[in-house]
Formats: structure tokens, sequence, C-alpha cells
């Protein structure tokens, strides 16, 4: 849940702080951002018997630092 919140909360912020020439749509998001959204959406297939609690808090945290890191590098 924490994902799904934070890509939207990332979103809103890129979108809101953007007023200038390099502004931020929701349309560069999804065109940029496809490969985030797709892990976004395969988080709930994760079987925390198979593969281990651990691993996938770590999986969803890199995912986390992924999407920031996107935002980042979208709003430059």
């Amino acid at each position: 849940m924490k994902n799904m919140i934070g890509f939207y909360d990332l979103a809103k912020n890129a979108v809101d702080s953007n007023k200038g020439d390099n502004r931020v749509t929701y349309a560069m998001i999804k065109e940029s951002m496809n490969d985030i959204m797709y892990q976004l959406s395969s988080m709930k297939f994760k079987d925390p018997v198979k593969l281990g609690e651990a691993k996938i808090k770590k999986d969803f945290e890199e995912l986390y630092e992924n999407m920031q890191q996107a935002f980042r590098n979208l709003e430059d």
C-alpha cells in the first residue's frame, strides 16, 4: 500500500510543483514510467510463502526508491 500511495503522492507533487516550461503532466508520467507502473500492479502476485517476507519487503523498498528516483529525473 505504501508504494501505491507513494506513487500517487509523487505524481501529484510533480504535476503541482512544475509551473514553468518544463511542466510535468500525467501523460508524461504514464509514458515515462510504464515499467514502474507494471511493477506496482505486479506486487499483488508476490508469494510470501515462496519468496519469504524479508525478500518481499526488500523488493518493495527498492521499488519505492526507484519511484522516487524516476520522479526526480522527470522533474529535472
